[in-house]
């Protein structure tokens, strides 16, 4: 097998497991951009967007309520009233309406067990809001990741839940951050979060914050690829020196 034909092998090993690393769990923005920053997810400087939270079809258990954090950016303390930091409407209706109730800290709302929190993720501690909802009667869409638009295993599909998000009356300086967890056990005994969408694949309403673009550098996978290829190269070596030392 000649160094050609073991390149082709580890890149289709590659390839493979790339395909295959799509959490379970994401959120996206119709139109978003991918940032750096403080955020490192999809986010929008757009007030008003549409906000897809993504459940992988061989995955997601859609018997189970799934939960939308709706978090205030900056991490804010003190702010007093939290009618004062302006409004934002989900789907036609303010979100100060809707079941889901105004918290501060990390979601979620609900207790559960020690260690059950999302992680801080330098978003939290901060105010945010809570909806639930579900992904049995969403549609299905072909299975991308967010974070690099890179294509799922063929014939994957993710349910897509769409949130129409209007921030245009939030008060000046804020933003947004979104987060998509559910959790272990039944609705009256909450365990922990026992899915959620990775940090990287989270979403952000964010003006006046520094959620710059960032700028691409080598990606991790072409390092691992490089490090699979030189394995490679090494056992490619190791066999010739067998046969080397067979023939003397």
């Amino acid at each position: 097998m000649n160094l050609k034909t073991l390149a082709a092998l580890a890149v289709g090993l590659l390839s493979a497991n790339i395909a295959l690393a799509i959490p379970t769990l994401q959120l996206d923005i119709d139109g978003g951009t991918y940032v750096g920053g403080s955020e490192e997810s999809t986010a929008t400087n757009n007030a008003t967007f549409d906000l897809w939270a993504l459940g992988d079809t061989s995955s997601v258990n859609t018997s189970l309520d799934y939960y939308l954090s709706i978090a205030l950016l900056p991490q804010t303390k003190n702010v007093g009233d939290i009618a004062n930091l302006g409004g934002v409407t989900v789907n036609g209706a303010t979100l100060s309406t809707l079941s889901g109730n105004a918290e501060y800290g990390t979601p979620p709302i609900e207790n559960i067990s020690k260690g059950g929190e999302l992680a801080p993720h330098g978003v939290f501690e901060t105010y945010y809001y809570q909806l639930m909802f579900s992904f049995s009667d969403d549609p299905t869409i072909a299975s991308y990741n967010v974070q690099d638009g890179s294509l799922g295993p063929a014939n994957d599909e993710l349910f897509k839940h769409v949130f129409q998000i209007d921030a245009s009356a939030l008060a000046s300086g804020y933003g947004l951050h979104f987060d998509l967890y559910t959790y272990g056990g039944t609705n009256n005994k909450r365990t922990a979060i026992t899915e959620f969408a990775p940090f990287s694949h989270d979403a952000a309403y964010c003006i006046g914050l520094k959620c710059e673009p960032i700028k691409v550098t080598e990606p991790s996978s072409l390092a691992l690829f490089g490090i699979g290829l030189m394995g490679l190269v090494a056992v490619r070596r190791r066999l010739r020196l067998r046969l080397r030392l067979r023939r003397a």
